[in-house]
């Protein structure tokens, strides 16, 4: 039933992407110049969102060259329940430290960027340490650089290491990658908010390794297919995973775009980890993405998830879904305000917490501001509350059903 209801879904979304892109094509205000610039639609009020754009390291910008980059992001994050026990912000994703001041990443990296057209070739290496490493490394397999962790909470990473090639409208990646799934990114400083939904942390992957090829059919539709080794796996697949990656984003006017993505195959079987037989069964996650600019100074996404993981030998059939909002305001030059509203549910209890005791809801209100400087400071305060439903009581220590954190971060790039 449950294969049915997502193949129904995933067909109904296609057909909804073409049909809309036989429509006439509207004037595009600006025309990302690489698959690193989909989060940005390079006007001023994605500016407002996300920072200068000089300050996304040329992510936005053709370069004939190789460009080196970097930035470094630090904060802290204080609970109200005053738990000061290392991990007391569990189950937070990223932001569980509870105490002190953590430097989240150390990025660097180095790229040649693909033309936007014609004939040419180019690649990207990034390199991560901090207290973000070990969310970022290839856990799912245990391979490739997993393990490279230095103390309680730091390590190390490579979450990118790929080569693109472009042929006219046809573009190719292949290698290790960061996902084109959801609205939140790894990246630092193409955050609005310090903290990470549950959606970006407990449903969606953060890498891949594989092929993605991304076709423009017109100015207004782009598609995108390519097969991976799961998710959060490196090149060697100790898990035997075998996945297609792909979806379309469709530019609906000039204020709206509509972005869906999915992953779908099995996720792993055979010999496993350490030679240990492992089934992790089918999985299907896709993200639908609607961001929609109010005003010159206003802009809204709605994000909606749909996960599931079936035909486990030893587990139950897991299932998970997701509704995030985020509305974000320029006050003026150098002050943005936003919100984030979410609903997380977690059917079978296995993606924020371990059994089918921990199943149930899972509500988060962030408010926040970004403040910048310069092109090359973000400072991000924000207040944020979390609640349970169903009984649970997931924080301080197991022992309360809400939690409220206030944490302030500043990012720097170069």
């Amino acid at each position: 039933m449950l294969r049915s209801t997502v193949g129904l879904w995933s067909l109904s979304i296609a057909v909804m992407f073409i049909a809309a892109a036989r429509q006439p094509a509207a004037a595009a205000e600006c025309t990302p110049v690489t698959a690193e610039c989909d989060a940005l639609q390079c006007d001023a009020d994605t500016v407002a969102q996300t920072g200068s754009l000089a300050s996304l390291l040329n992510d936005c910008r053709e370069t004939s060259g190789v460009a080196m980059g970097g930035w470094i992001s630090a904060g802290l994050t204080l609970n109200g329940d005053g738990n000061r026990s290392g991990t007391g912000n569990a189950p937070y994703g990223y932001n569980n430290v509870s105490d002190g001041v953590v430097v989240n990443q150390i990025w660097m990296f180095a790229e040649r960027q693909i033309a936007e057209d014609g004939l040419d070739w180019g690649f990207r290496i990034d390199a991560l340490f901090g207290t973000d490493g070990p969310d970022n490394q290839a856990f799912a397999d245990q391979t490739w650089d997993f393990g490279w962790d230095s103390g309680r909470d730091y390590g190390a990473a490579i979450p990118q290491l790929y080569a693109d090639v472009r042929i006219d409208d046809l573009a190719i990646r292949a290698g290790y990658f960061l996902t084109p799934i959801g609205w939140e990114s790894v990246r630092a400083p193409l955050n609005f908010f310090y903290s990470h939904s549950y959606t970006f942390y407990y449903s969606e992957p953060n890498t891949h390794s594989g092929f993605l090829a991304t076709y423009d059919v017109n100015d207004r539709l782009t598609l995108s297919g390519g097969w991976t080794m799961g998710m959060d796996s490196s090149f060697a697949n100790d898990l035997h995973a075998s996945t297609f990656l792909g979806g379309a984003t469709l530019a609906i006017s000039e204020q709206t775009t509509l972005t869906w993505s999915l992953l779908a195959g099995d996720w792993g079987d055979g010999t496993g980890r350490d030679g240990v037989p492992s089934d992790e069964g089918d999985i299907y996650i896709h993200s639908l993405i609607l961001e929609h600019q109010v005003s010159d100074r206003c802009s809204y996404v709605l994000h909606n998830d749909l996960g599931a993981n079936t035909n486990q030998a030893t587990a139950p059939d897991a299932h998970w879904y997701a509704i995030v909002q985020y509305l974000m305001v320029e006050i003026n030059d150098a002050w943005q305000a936003g919100t984030r509203v979410e609903w997380f549910r977690d059917d079978g209890g296995v993606r924020v917490g371990d059994s089918a005791a921990d199943a149930g809801d899972y509500f988060e209100v962030t408010l926040g501001l970004n403040w910048h400087h310069e092109s090359q400071w973000i400072v991000r305060p924000e207040v944020r509350w979390d609640a349970a439903g169903g009984g649970l009581q997931p924080f301080d220590d197991g022992s309360e059903d809400d939690f409220f954190t206030y944490a302030v971060n500043a990012v720097r790039t170069f």
